[in-house]
């Protein structure tokens, strides 16, 4: 098997007249030399089972530009892009994708994607041929590397399913589904007021809000604008036509329980499941409906507003009956509700559930004991440990950063720094003696470029990464681009208002206590678009949040006028926000 650390340095260089003259001057510009492209891998299988694993990676020697007189640099007029075909001389169809860094890795959903995208037949066996492209301008020729060839077997696309992005196209595990394949999916969502988001299609497609008109849920696949929700939170059954190219949103804000028992159910955004806590007096079947009224929120809701955008006018929502029928293995949605027979499993406390997080089959049940749920386990590559970051004198697993874009596995977060030994390593395990490399990331053994502040990463047991002195410091890191950012911390941060017509940063204080922060705020007027945390007094790095959770990247914090004490736990990743 070829290896990514088997990079092969040598490549020669051609020169070509450039095209400047200066004061009689002539200056002369190379031309970019080629890469030299390594395969890990040249045999896979693709199933769905792998679709979020990664199963491709290519990394690439860098190419170099140089001008004749030294007193001058070459502006970055460098492109790279990433070819494929299934030809070896690239004269049939081409997929190809600009690239910014030294490698790229494919999880197999994406890799699938680009079987697709090139017609190769599911379940048989194609040789793919890799290569990279390097331009510097319309004028010149291109450079390209040598040719790397991958054997690989796609499986079959369900286009019965889509997926629902976050602002950052990171996958948020919500799907919808199409019942007969005919690209309208509809489906039950949690999500919080202003909500950004996406929709992928299982060929890669990805849906968006038209850029073009600016009308709330109207779609198009081109530009770069988000979909977004109404302002009030909760839950929401969404029919999605990618035909007609509209979507829109029915909001639940509540649902009544009828029949054998009576009570109002509330609604977990992250589990998408309705609850309602009885007292049963005896075991056995019960008979119940489930109804409520919904808002019902399209194209007609949008208010042209002073900017020459458009809001949507919550006044225009339409009522809407919802209602539950059917079997407790297979609940129907629409506007009538039907007898729906549960089992009760013991007398006293009981949970009703109405489970709508798989958008192919919703169910009702009844479980033992109230509606609170143990803490889920996190979930395998959630965290990015930084064994050596810190004091300890056996490396420990107690400093984390937390995925914030999962398809590009790109992980952040706010980290004491104090390391022992001014170096440590990133493992995707959280303990254990004998480390599974696999899964651990550090530099190159010969890699002199890569400092404390920023570098690149190899899959593997190398050199210990650099460590930064002793501070507070946000790393910024993606595993799949195998790089590395720190950004060190000062005494205070900054809060954006996310009012309109209102840009300003307001400093708010470190308590002494790493990585918490605390102050007062005031608004004037109701957060439009929610405060954010920003950890310098500029448009940089930020958190939003809910809910008292903290996310990087992530959506305001949708506040009322007034005033309020705020306090931010960056390390915790948690917020309070208390109004005087």
């Amino acid at each position: 098997m070829k290896t990514i650390n088997s990079l092969i340095l040598s490549l020669a260089t051609l020169f070509v007249l450039g095209a400047c003259e200066e004061d009689g001057d002539k200056y002369y510009l190379s031309s970019l030399t080629s890469n030299e492209l390594i395969a890990s891998t040249d045999n896979i299988v693709l199933t769905e089972a792998t679709a979020q694993k990664n199963v491709l990676s290519l990394a690439w020697t860098d190419r170099t530009l140089a001008i004749s007189n030294p007193n001058f640099k070459p502006t970055n007029l460098l492109k790279t892009a990433m070819q494929v075909s299934l030809s070896e001389d690239f004269s049939g169809t081409i997929v190809e994708s600009a690239e910014t860094s030294l490698s790229k890795t494919y999880n197999g959903a994406e890799l699938n994607i680009v079987a697709n995208n090139l017609g190769v037949e599911a379940n048989v066996a194609t040789k793919f041929y890799f290569r990279l492209k390097g331009t510097t301008g319309n004028n010149i020729d291109p450079a390209y590397s040598n040719v790397e060839a991958v054997t690989i077997t796609p499986y079959e696309l369900d286009m019965r399913f889509a997926n629902v992005l976050d602002q950052n196209a990171t996958a948020t595990g919500m799907t919808l589904f199409s019942a007969n394949t005919d690209g309208i999916y509809k489906g039950f969502v949690g999500v919080e007021g202003w909500f950004n988001f996406l929709v992928q299609e299982a060929d890669g497609t990805i849906w968006r809000n038209d850029n073009e008109t600016g009308m709330p849920f109207l779609l198009t696949t081109a530009g770069d604008w988000k979909c977004w929700f109404p302002g009030t939170a909760g839950c929401y059954y969404i029919t999605f036509d990618t035909n007609s190219k509209q979507w829109n949103g029915l909001l639940i804000p509540s649902l009544n329980v009828s029949g054998d028992i009576n009570a109002t159910m509330t609604f977990d955004r992250t589990s998408r499941k309705w609850t309602a806590t009885f007292n049963a007096d005896a075991t056995g079947t019960i008979t119940v409906r489930i109804d409520g009224t919904g808002k019902l929120y399209d194209h007609t809701c949008a208010n042209l507003n002073d900017n020459g955008g458009y809001d949507i006018d919550d006044t225009k929502a339409k009522d809407t009956p919802v209602a539950f029928s059917g079997s407790n293995a297979a609940l129907s949605f629409g506007e009538t509700a039907g007898d729906i027979t549960v089992n009760v499993p013991q007398t006293g406390e009981c949970t009703l559930s109405i489970d709508l997080s798989n958008p192919q089959q919703w169910t009702a049940t009844v479980e033992e004991g109230g509606s609170v749920e143990p803490e889920p386990e996190p979930e395998e590559g959630q965290y990015l440990y930084l064994p050596g970051i810190g004091p300890d004198t056996e490396w420990a697993y107690d400093h984390k950063i937390e995925v914030y874009y999962k398809e590009e596995q790109k992980y952040a977060g706010i980290v004491d720094v104090n390391s022992k030994y001014g170096n440590y390593a990133m493992t995707l395990f959280s303990s254990g003696n004998e480390w599974d490399t696999s899964r651990m990331y550090t530099i190159a053994k010969d890699d002199a470029a890569s400092t404390a502040e920023s570098g690149t990463l190899i899959n593997g047991q190398g050199d210990n990464i650099p460590a930064p002195d002793a501070g507070l410091y946000l790393f910024d890191v993606s595993l799949k681009e195998l790089t590395y950012k720190t950004y060190a911390l000062g005494d205070n941060i900054y809060c954006y208002y996310g009012i309109e017509n209102d840009n300003s940063f307001n400093p708010i204080a470190s308590t002494g206590t790493a990585g918490e922060y605390s102050g007062t705020i005031t608004l004037a007027t109701d957060s439009k678009w929610g405060a954010q945390f920003y950890i310098e007094n500029a448009w940089t790095a930020f958190y939003g949040g809910s809910d008292g959770k903290l996310y990087y990247n992530g959506d305001g914090i949708m506040l009322k006028a007034g005033t309020y004490t705020i306090t931010v736990n960056l390390i915790d990743g948690t917020y309070s926000a208390v109004q005087q």
